[in-house]
């Protein structure tokens, strides 16, 4: 696992050190376009962490730490997590490339899963309460 620093402002400082500066909202960009994303890591809190696709335990320790709920409604699954974090969330299901996800929109505390039927969504489901088995925090 690539990852970075716990804040946007602990990998700026970082950086400064190896005498790269970056204002906040530069890194914050670029952060973004790099793809990289915020998981919770047992003993540590919350690593930002650059590409490749999440374990079943990754996504577990997430659905922990950022999922308050989920509820699915025909061929949708509208997943609510805690203030901020649907982005983030968002981007861990979507590197998962679950042949049952059609695709993915996240507003700022809400996820909108999109699958060809109820029984795909079904799927993505039992791969999500899987996953909070496979959690080691």
């Amino acid at each position: 696992m690539n990852s970075l620093g716990s804040t946007q402002e602990q990998i700026r400082a970082d950086l400064e050190k190896l005498g790269i500066i970056a204002s906040q909202s530069t890194l914050s960009r670029d952060l973004r376009e790099m793809g990289a994303v915020k998981v919770p890591v047992e003993g540590i809190g919350a690593l930002y962490r650059l590409g490749g696709s999440f374990s079943l335990g990754e996504i577990g320790n997430a659905m922990k730490t950022f999922v308050i709920g989920y509820e699915s409604v025909g061929n949708f699954l509208v997943i609510r997590t805690t203030l901020g974090s649907a982005p983030g969330f968002c981007v861990v299901l979507d590197r998962q490339r679950w042949p049952e996800i059609v695709g993915t929109v996240a507003g700022d505390d809400t996820i909108l899963v999109i699958a060809r039927t109820a029984r795909d969504i079904a799927l993505v489901e039992n791969n999500l309460k899987q996953s909070i088995g496979k959690g080691v925090s």
